[in-house]
């Protein structure tokens, strides 16, 4: 980008943009006055532990996991604005669904092999306050299909298209509310169904 600490973008840096991008001119011009507000320093780029202080991000029990998903997958060391565009793409409702599957899947696949067996679950359930090896049994018995003593990323697909709420919470608006925006976390997207939909 041209003028990387101006905090205006010229109509040749916004259609760019827009051509690179899921969002329109008006959300690109919302989401830089955004990137503006956390690139304190007026550096035109931010850091990993800048993004991290998104509140989206922050509050979240699993946010050192996402950074650190965010730099295996986009090879960034510093984040521009055309780089965060990429990033929060990802939870916008005109990204293919299965990137925000593989996103969520490679959060939880701590062991980076594709499984998410029992002593993964049980790091996952302790993040999110549950102690309860029982619920981890539970969850492997319902999405384990075929018995492997994990859970694949087929499997994860499975649970994950099983309720429609699912994917609703996982499209995060960062346009509106620029420097108070609402705190939903991943927490909230997989308690109530790991934990409920036993229950149906």
């Amino acid at each position: 980008m041209g003028n990387v600490n101006s905090t205006i973008l010229c109509e040749e840096e916004l259609e760019e943009l827009k051509n690179t991008s899921v969002f329109n001119f008006v959300e690109i011009e919302h989401l830089y006055e955004r990137f503006c507000y956390l690139d304190r320093l007026n550096v035109g780029y931010l850091t990993y532990k800048e993004l991290n202080s998104i509140p989206e991000f922050e509050m979240n029990p699993f946010n050192k996991l996402i950074c650190s998903v965010i730099e295996r997958r986009f090879d960034y060391q510093n984040i521009t604005f055309a780089h965060f565009l990429d990033l929060i793409g990802l939870f916008n409702i005109r990204t293919d669904l299965n990137k925000r599957i593989k996103f969520l899947f490679d959060i939880f696949d701590l062991n980076q092999d594709g499984k998410l067996c029992k002593s993964v679950l049980k790091r996952i359930f302790k993040l999110m306050g549950c102690n309860d090896d029982k619920e981890v049994d539970i969850v492997l018995k319902m999405y384990d299909i075929h018995k492997k003593g994990y859970i694949d990323f087929n499997d994860f697909t499975a649970f994950y298209m099983s309720d429609p709420i699912i994917e609703q919470n996982m499209l995060i608006d960062f346009t509106k509310n620029i420097k108070q925006p609402s705190k939903v976390g991943f927490k909230d997207i997989i308690i109530p169904y790991f934990f409920n939909k036993k229950n149906r």
